[in-house]
């Protein structure tokens, strides 16, 4: 809440110093810039009295930045913090709980909503942004970001199948976007090589016997 204590010029510095770290190349500062976003975004939701105006704010922008961040080959390693991200933001949207316009309310259609602002505003951007995906396939995606039954692991998977459709990651290693679960896959192999080696006697050294009694 302190953020929301000093002028809004300073607010902005702040906002802005955050999105400078999270596209940042080097992984350490990016995953930091992403870590106090989320951070803020949550702190944000459990602040009725400042969310509304922050969202009026940034969130659109905020939204468009992780977009940036997440299509960039560079940024492989952070996927699962932008699949948070994006999930949280549109979440927000799409259950109401951003209640001011996300859209300039004089230039809008009659009947606008956040969530069709954003719907169509994401689709345009993203038709503009990478001209080898068709309407359809845009189309598709942007629905599935909207989908609040999808989880986290599954909207993951969605954004995954969305990134290797891209013509920019189509040739590329695209191991990054599996880090999680590629480390996931390595703990348990170690667990089962760990637990067979304590079921057979002689394979393991005393130093790596665990004495209960100690």
């Amino acid at each position: 809440q302190a953020l929301f204590n000093i002028p809004s010029g300073h607010q902005k510095l702040v906002v802005d110093s955050v999105v400078w770290a999270m596209k940042h190349t080097e992984r350490n500062i990016s995953d930091t810039g992403l870590n106090i976003l989320h951070e803020l975004l949550n702190n944000v939701a459990k602040t009725p009295d400042i969310a509304q105006g922050f969202y009026q704010q940034y969130l659109l922008a905020l939204i468009q930045d992780v977009f940036a961040v997440m299509t960039d080959r560079l940024h492989k390693s952070g996927f699962k913090m932008h699949a948070t991200l994006l999930r949280q933001m549109f979440h927000l949207v799409q259950m109401n709980q951003v209640t001011v316009p996300l859209f300039d309310p004089a230039n809008a259609p009659a009947g606008q909503t956040n969530p069709s602002f954003l719907r169509e505003h994401i689709s345009n951007l993203l038709i503009q942004s990478f001209p080898n995906l068709t309407k359809s396939q845009v189309s598709k995606f942007v629905d599935g970001m909207f989908d609040l039954n999808m989880d986290l692991p599954s909207f993951k998977t969605h954004l995954r199948d969305f990134l290797i459709q891209l013509k920019e990651f189509s040739t590329e290693d695209n191991s990054g976007l599996f880090g999680e679960e590629q480390d996931a896959q390595q703990r348990q192999q170690l667990e089962a090589q760990q637990a067979y080696r304590s079921a057979v006697p002689g394979l393991m050294k005393p130093s790596e016997i665990i004495d209960d009694d100690l």
